[in-house]
């Protein structure tokens, strides 16, 4: 009996053995079915670390307010139009929602969408200088909307066959975009796993985002779509899910989110470093995607939820396997919150906004700020966006930077344990929890 249980022992162990060094290939569900898990790099699992005390400042629980709350669907990015102030808001189904800027500063939603996209999940939206809407798509790439019209033309599906990178292979997974001053278009590619349809009939990001990050390989791009040639170019590959990008001002280079990764990284286009890469800032203090530029000089990173406790565990192959497998019910529940951080053009992080627990903002995708407001969507945290008055903020921020006292109790008020961090004991309060509606499933 004894000899038994060793032998079986024995070949479970050399099975867990063959899976971690890749002889056996551990297969992975839809929609990633063509793939299977791989061994992480050696640098995984990216960990954050706590940001300073002195950073940290829950505002956005007491200052943003929501917009539309129960007419709009998981709206990622919030485009201003600078003509008018009004907002564009394409949302999960593919309706591009308008809202008009008042008189008094508030906004009404048209009633009918000004167009619909069909199948498929719009993420990162700009205006360009013509005043059409340049749109990323998960499953059909680079599009164009006409906003007087409403004709859309796809722009880009496909990588052109003269790249040096990657040449005639498809765009998948097209989401974050910005467009430098001689009109060319610079985008994220983030994975080659394209969403599925979810149960309510949306394209679930969240979930192929979680596979892309479980099979363990870098497959994440950076392409430029050249609207004179109309030729597509790779200008980077082999990022961990790369998402929002920003074109420097004098295009030299550009910064760009790598979500899993925990990071922003800088690509420069010209000069002696050319296609070289370096870090920005790592160790993030939470799951990074959005990336935009401040009017300051300096730049926003949306955080759409905190890094989970139990990430420094995932390294084993058949554990990722078997989460990936699981039914919905059993993943890990997620802790909402809304957090964007300030970075300086060095990677100096110089300010944590934050709600602590998503009652103002939740998993905030994108930030758009405009004449002295902070538009932030929200990837799966409910039917609404929100904006805050930077200027209150910064009054705020103010006082408690010059004024002892004040700087103490915002410190205390902000500890990073209780308003941004996340232990394994508020895990176990999470599954709890999951019947309130305050968590989301991975």
């Amino acid at each position: 009996m004894l000899r038994s249980l060793g032998s079986v022992f024995g070949c479970f162990a050399l099975a867990i053995l063959l899976v971690e060094i890749g002889v056996i290939k551990l297969p992975m569900p839809h929609p990633a079915h063509d793939y299977h898990i791989h061994k992480w790099p050696k640098e995984a699992p990216w960990l954050p670390r706590a940001p300073d005390d002195s950073i940290i400042y829950p505002v956005l629980q007491q200052h943003a307010l929501r917009l539309f709350e129960g007419q709009l669907a998981n709206v990622e990015t919030v485009t201003v139009d600078p003509q008018t102030g009004s907002l564009l808001l394409p949302d999960k189904w593919g309706d591009i929602h308008i809202a008009d800027l008042l008189p008094d500063g508030t906004y009404a939603l048209q009633p009918r969408p000004m167009a619909q996209l069909g199948p498929g999940r719009i993420l990162g939206n700009r205006l360009d200088a013509d005043g059409n809407l340049i749109l990323c798509d998960v499953l059909k790439g680079l599009l164009r909307l006409n906003t007087t019209t409403g004709a859309l033309e796809s722009l880009s599906s496909r990588v052109s066959s003269s790249s040096q990178l990657t040449p005639d292979t498809p765009v998948f997974y097209a989401n974050s975009l910005d467009i430098a001053a001689n009109g060319s278009v610079y985008f994220t590619s983030s994975s080659d796993i394209l969403p599925a349809r979810a149960r309510d009939g949306s394209y679930d990001t969240g979930f192929a985002w979680v596979l892309n990050n479980f099979r363990g390989i870098p497959r994440g791009r950076v392409l430029v779509y050249h609207p004179h040639t109309r030729q597509t170019h790779v200008v980077a590959a082999g990022f961990y899910y790369s998402d929002g990008i920003v074109v420097s001002e004098d295009g030299s280079y550009l910064l760009v989110v790598e979500t899993d990764a925990l990071r922003v990284v800088k690509i420069w286009l010209r000069g002696e470093k050319a296609g070289q890469r370096e870090i920005v800032v790592d160790s993030l203090p939470g799951l990074p995607a959005g990336l935009s530029k401040a009017s300051d000089g300096n730049y926003w990173v949306s955080m759409t939820v905190p890094v989970p406790p139990y990430s420094r565990y995932l390294s084993p192959i058949l554990l990722r396997a078997f989460i990936s497998w699981s039914p919905r019910s059993w993943r890990p529940p997620v802790k909402v919150w809304g957090a964007v951080l300030k970075i300086s053009p060095e990677g100096e992080m110089l300010q944590l906004l934050l709600d602590p627990d998503g009652s103002r903002v939740a998993t905030a995708s994108a930030a758009t700020e405009h004449n002295g407001r902070l538009f932030l969507g929200s990837i799966m945290g409910g039917p609404f966006v929100s904006f805050v008055n930077l200027a209150g903020i910064q009054h705020h921020t103010a006082n408690a930077t010059n004024s002892a006292g004040a700087k103490a109790a915002a410190s205390k008020a902000s500890n990073w344990g209780r308003v941004g961090g996340w232990s394994l004991h508020e895990q176990q309060d999470l599954w709890g929890q999951r019947a309130t509606g305050r968590t989301r499933k991975l």
